[in-house]
């Protein structure tokens, strides 16, 4: 099967993009927001007809939350956040929080962590906040820049710390499953149906200790169209419960 959709090159250098358009008002202007950031990548992304990294839904801060793929480009990619500390910290705040906390969750022990973590950020951790963090960590594993055994390794760092905070990492786990075999399917990795349910049994095998957290056909369909776009055609034998979901409506 030859690749398919919208991948990791394609991402890069629309990215790259936004970060020339970004430099250049920074340097122009004296100066940049974070919404006028967002409000450059919204365009180029509609433009070339990309959609952000996403689960099923469309939240209306999609768009603000995707900033952590410019972030994680710009720092590990062009090392802007040293040639260019001003605009990260004016653009980036939350997300530079949000990797300190990250950093405390992987080498502190669970309660320690939790007391830093909540320092850190100055406020209670929520599911947003969460579901922020998270995507830091999957985004530089997507991209190259870390491994995918360190997104593992903080979603059970965050559930020691935060116990309370359990049922969310169950949905960001089936989330993450259902990520990687759509990205495996646009890299023709996956090619059928029982391909793709052996991969999907060895990824929820390493997320053991959470409950729930294997994704439907349906799930995993909705992501790889919408986020990898994948024509239609090739998902049809690759997740055939899509179809009968679809079918039962």
């Amino acid at each position: 099967m030859r690749r398919a959709g919208i991948g990791v090159k394609r991402r890069l250098g629309i990215l790259f993009d936004v970060w020339e358009e970004v430099i250049g008002v920074w340097e122009r202007e004296g100066g940049i927001t974070r919404e006028r950031v967002v409000e450059i990548m919204r365009e180029y992304y509609e433009r070339e007809g990309v959609s952000p990294i996403k689960g099923a839904s469309n939240p209306p801060d999609l768009y603000d939350k995707e900033l952590a793929s410019l972030y994680v480009v710009g720092k590990h990619a062009w090392g802007l956040d040293a040639s260019h500390p001003d605009l990260f910290d004016t653009v980036f705040g939350e997300e530079v929080k949000y990797e300190e906390a990250i950093k405390a969750l992987l080498s502190d022990e669970p309660q320690r962590a939790r007391l830093k973590v909540q320092a850190i950020l100055g406020r209670p951790l929520d599911d947003n906040t969460i579901a922020r963090m998270l995507r830091l960590k999957l985004t530089e594993a997507y991209f190259g820049f870390s491994h995918h055994d360190t997104f593992k390794t903080l979603l059970k760092r965050l559930v020691e710390a935060f116990p309370e905070h359990r049922k969310t990492a169950s949905k960001y786990a089936r989330f993450y499953i259902a990520f990687r075999i759509a990205e495996a399917i646009q890299k023709g990795e996956v090619r059928d149906r029982i391909t793709k349910e052996a991969m999907k049994q060895a990824l929820a095998l390493e997320f053991s200790w959470l409950d729930k957290v294997l994704p439907d056909d349906a799930y995993i369909k909705k992501i790889a169209e919408e986020v990898f776009h994948i024509p239609r055609r090739i998902l049809e034998t690759i997740l055939p419960g899509a179809k009968k979901r679809e079918r039962g409506r």
